[in-house]
């Protein structure tokens, strides 16, 4: 229940805590969401160089020997199970901190609508 005694100041108090912490969680949600989109970018990139280099060593040798070409192709593939393996550990604080903005966001709206 609100207090009919709140005063003006306290309600911009409130507001201007609100939006700081809108921020914070804006910003801490960006990087993280960084963290999820740019790994797996990052991975399968490296993966296609280290493709490219085993098919460019095969097209020079002019023979298949299928131990060194599986060991090459599991190396390229190891980037890109551990970019996965990082972008789904910045998935849950990614998610945590984009609800907290919502939230902040609603928050904000909410204090605007309030008659002075």
């Amino acid at each position: 229940m609100e207090s009919p005694y709140t005063t003006p100041v306290a309600l911009e108090h409130d507001a201007a805590q609100v939006a700081r912490s809108k921020k914070r969680f804006g910003w801490a949600a960006f990087v993280f969401g960084i963290g999820v989109i740019l790994p797996p970018l990052l991975g399968i990139f490296r993966m296609v160089i280290g493709m490219r280099s085993t098919f460019q060593k095969l097209e020079h040798t002019g023979s298949a020997d299928p131990a060194e070409l599986a060991g090459n192709i599991s190396h390229s593939m190891l980037t890109v199970f551990w970019a996965m393996a990082l972008s789904i550990v910045c998935l849950i604080p990614f998610i945590v901190f984009l609800v907290l903005f919502l939230r902040r966001s609603r928050a904000m709206r909410l204090l605007a609508s309030r008659p002075s």
